[in-house]
């Protein structure tokens, strides 16, 4: 919040009006009003009497705290995903770096932004150098943040990083920050939170905070199995890693959408250079994507107050359509793919949704 804002909702709980407020301050009504548009700000002299007057104090008329709670953050997290929707990437740039000015040690924010950067980058389409001043401000904030005084913020960093280093193949730099993140914490708060709701009779938070265990769990072993069936594969095992990915399809099968369960079989069939069967487990995911869906599909998730994604959930379904599309043209494993009829005839089912016939991703009219 501005202090445009503290100062017009301040004045409005004390119930005065402009005039009434100019009045008691000694300046006039159209100052007031200027002060709550935010066209100028009070002297700093009249800071004092004004948060005096407004039963406050002037750290609060400053909007002066240290760091932001998890609703700021979200809000802020908000207005920079509209900006980019809206497709104005050097705006969304800048009110990333306006909002971390204002917080520059807030590490929770500098993740968030760093984050939400990354996807940005991922799931809309920008110019190749404006990827790589998204990219580049993304990685700068998350330097930041993993050596900040929030302990959390800083681990979830490091880990951000070397995931990337490691996509990047810069394995030494990955490893520098692997080592720095703390062991597997076998003690979890969250299940004496839950014993203590369900002592308490207050079921429908302990149901909301095992759900949310539960999914984490389910990400964990689903994640475990698609990297043991790469594994496999890479070793010779093919039989072994095809059951470990119809493994993986069931373990999904609790979310009731079909397509992360399909992620452990096409990594196989990428594995093995199989173009035929890419193909299908590709058009599969593709069709999974056109559909929308939430957590509350699951009975497993029924209490999670998750954002019913029906109402954009076209949109978002479009935009990962084209993430999933663009990996397979820009990965090397990809190359033998791109070349086979099954996945030139998907890629032109789906041309209308990524803009572009082209095998290649440029745009139509180029």
């Amino acid at each position: 919040m501005e202090m445009k804002d503290v100062i017009r909702e301040k004045r409005r709980a004390m119930g005065f009006t402009q005039e009434q407020m100019a009045d008691y301050l000694g300046v006039s009504a159209p100052a007031v009003n200027k002060w709550e548009s935010g066209t100028t700000c009070p002297d700093l002299a009249m800071l004092p009497a004004l948060a005096r007057l407004l039963g406050t104090d002037p750290n609060t008329l400053l909007c002066f705290h240290e760091n932001l709670s998890k609703e700021e953050i979200a809000a802020y997290g908000n207005e920079v995903a509209e900006t980019a929707r809206q497709g104005d990437i050097e705006k969304t740039m800048e009110l990333v770096k306006k909002r971390i000015k204002e917080y520059p040690r807030c590490g929770a924010l500098l993740y968030q932004m760093a984050t939400l950067l990354r996807g940005i980058r991922i799931l809309f389409s920008f110019p190749e150098e404006k990827v790589e001043e998204v990219q580049a401000l993304a990685v700068s904030l998350l330097e930041r943040a993993m050596e900040c005084e929030d302990k959390n913020a800083a681990d979830l960093s490091r880990y951000a990083l070397a995931a990337m280093y490691i996509q990047e193949e810069a394995y030494e730099k990955a490893e520098e920050l692997i080592e720095r993140l703390p062991e597997y914490q076998s003690i979890d708060k969250r299940q004496l939170q839950i014993s203590m709701y369900m002592k308490e009779g207050k079921n429908q938070e302990a149901a909301e905070l095992l759900e949310r265990k539960l999914n984490g769990l389910i990400q964990e072993v689903f994640l475990m199995l698609d990297q043991l069936a790469t594994a496999s594969v890479r070793e010779g095992e093919n039989k072994r890693a095809w059951e470990l990915a119809e493994y993986s399809q069931k373990v999904m099968e609790i979310f009731k959408w079909s397509y992360s369960g399909l992620t452990a079989a096409l990594d196989v069939a990428l594995e093995e250079r199989d173009g035929k069967r890419c193909a299908e487990i590709l058009e599969e995911m593709l069709k999974a994507l056109e559909n929308p869906w939430t957590m509350k599909d699951s009975i497993l998730f029924a209490h999670q107050k998750t954002k019913n994604v029906e109402a954009d959930g076209s949109d978002t379904g479009k935009q990962m359509i084209k993430v999933l599309l663009a990996s397979i043209e820009k990965e090397e494993r990809c190359d033998f793919l791109r070349n086979t009829e099954e996945y030139r005839k998907l890629r032109e089912k789906y041309s209308s949704v990524i803009g572009s016939s082209d095998p290649q991703g440029t745009e139509k009219g180029e």
